[in-house]
């Protein structure tokens, strides 16, 4: 699975939060667990990756160092994409944890995220500081940077507001206002599903042309993907399989 599917996923999960948060159902325990070791995992992956490029471009001549850039570039690429959805989750973590419905979970979820962080800031510089870095590489990954911030902040628009917002997004203030005018229609379903599906449309078209389609970790952002599904409860979905809204998930969660 690309990373790319892993920015879906997490438009999809933050559309699908008001009502999972309005069953008040905490998180599968087995789910933040597997969560939590699929992330170290992977983690653990990108930094023995970019520990072995940073040798490489240290030692080898202009012409290797710009193939060793090449081969790197999937990685940085997916740790930058896959971000979104790590804030995302962590971010609902973190509403469950204000609500008192879930405080383990919060801790792995924030734990990730601080790995993650820990792992986008050694590939930003590396790609300040590294040598042999193509200008052309360097272009599409501080662009792609660049829009995958604005995606995290325009999806979290869409999820209750938290106090301490600006721990998983990059513009605190543009997303309190972003969450006024969502609050302010009462959370209109409508809305928030015309907001996420524009935005889908416009990274989708933003990205076509500055994303690598080698994939560095595909089948842990498969699992990963499939672990954070694990997330939403069944309650949350009717019997054809169709998500409810936040006001029918409350009104089956109080008839149940």
């Amino acid at each position: 699975m690309h990373a790319l599917d892993l920015v879906d996923l997490a438009n999809t999960f933050s559309r699908l939060a008001a009502t999972q948060l309005s069953l008040g159902s905490p998180a599968s325990r087995l789910a933040a667990q597997d969560y939590w070791l699929l992330s170290r995992y992977r983690h653990e992956n990108w930094m023995e990756h970019l520990a072995r490029h940073r040798d490489a471009i240290d030692r080898v001549g202009t012409s290797f160092r710009r193939q060793r850039w090449h081969a790197v570039l999937p990685v940085l690429q997916e740790i930058l994409l896959s971000e979104v959805l790590t804030r995302i989750v962590a971010y609902y973590a973190g509403v469950l944890e204000l609500r008192r419905i879930d405080v383990e979970f919060a801790s792995l979820a924030r734990s990730t995220l601080v790995a993650h962080i820990e792992a986008r800031n050694r590939c930003l510089h590396l790609i300040v500081f590294g040598p042999g870095l193509p200008v052309e590489h360097a272009v599409q990954l501080n662009r792609l940077r660049r829009c995958m911030e604005q995606v995290t902040d325009r999806t979290l628009a869409v999820m209750p507001p938290l106090e301490n917002s600006s721990e998983f997004c990059f513009e605190p203030q543009a997303v309190a206002r972003s969450q006024q005018q969502f609050a302010s229609v009462g959370w209109s379903t409508t809305w928030i599903t015309l907001h996420l599906l524009a935005l889908t449309e416009s990274y989708w078209k933003s990205t076509q042309s500055m994303v690598d389609w080698r994939v560095a970790n595909a089948r842990l952002n498969y699992r990963l993907s499939q672990t954070v599904l694990r997330f939403l409860s069944a309650e949350a979905f009717d019997s054809l399989g169709v998500p409810y809204s936040a006001r029918m998930g409350r009104l089956a969660a109080e008839s149940s």
